[in-house]
């Protein structure tokens, strides 16, 4: 096979075939040989004969399921070493368009619609993905918890996380435009980075608290009440302002 693309469509070999007929001729042998898998309807991924395993990874998979697709969430905090668990039976990919869910593999890819593309880091050349800054996924983490793999998935990435810019993440709070996510992004980042935050960006986080109690995390069971953030938060067993 001349093509060495791991993950392939028609229009990638069009150009080899004279029609698209001769081209499912030669997929159906491949595919009979156990030399190249079908993802879905269009897309292929080569095999590799010495473990019988696709060359692909779920992150160049997802990234192939459509033309603008990236990620962001768990899977980028996994990409980026920062998680603490992997969805080994998940993946989430967000395009401007909606798609039906893919099983492929024993993994259900599932696409978030969004038109949001900023922040994102085209690799496709190099890689073979594209995926958000890692400003963007800890923000879209805090911003959407449950896709993150939970608070606690969340709280341990940024205990690791390396230095951030903040004027990144202050671009990407102002896009999303949500007091709440100012709060839960200036509480959280004080609790985990510590001296690493500039004072100015807890300030502004801090602006935007007001009369209204949220919580962190609706889902939590045990929590207290941060009369700083005026958040609820998880009673983890440290210093509390006041019981809830």
């Amino acid at each position: 096979m001349k093509q060495k693309k791991i993950l392939f469509t028609y229009g990638d070999l069009k150009d080899e075939y004279s029609n698209k007929n001769s081209f499912n001729v030669f997929i159906f042998r491949l595919m009979k040989k156990g030399k190249v898998k079908l993802v879905k309807r269009g897309l292929y991924a080569l095999v590799d004969p010495s473990t019988e395993n696709i060359y692909a990874s779920k992150f160049q998979i997802g990234c192939a399921l459509a033309s603008d697709a990236y990620f962001s969430y768990h899977e980028a905090l996994e990409y980026y070493g920062l998680a603490n668990q992997s969805f080994v039976s998940s993946f989430t990919y967000i395009s401007k368009t909606f798609y039906h869910d893919v099983d492929f593999e024993e993994v259900t890819y599932s696409c978030k619609k969004s038109n949001d593309d900023s922040f994102v880091l085209d690799k496709m050349k190099e890689e073979g993905i594209r995926v958000v800054t890692l400003e963007r996924a800890i923000v879209d983490s805090i911003d959407n918890i449950t896709l993150a793999g939970g608070l606690e998935e969340i709280e341990n990435a940024l205990d690791d996380t390396p230095k951030l810019n903040f004027e990144d993440i202050k671009h990407i709070l102002k896009k999303k435009d949500k007091a709440i996510l100012y709060i839960k992004v200036g509480y959280l980042f004080e609790k985990h980075l510590g001296k690493n935050v500039p004072s100015s960006f807890l300030k502004l986080c801090l602006s935007k608290v007001s009369k209204h109690v949220n919580y962190l995390d609706k889902s939590l069971n045990k929590t207290k009440y941060n009369k700083k953030w005026n958040l609820i938060v998880e009673d983890d067993g440290g210093m509390i302002d006041e019981l809830f």
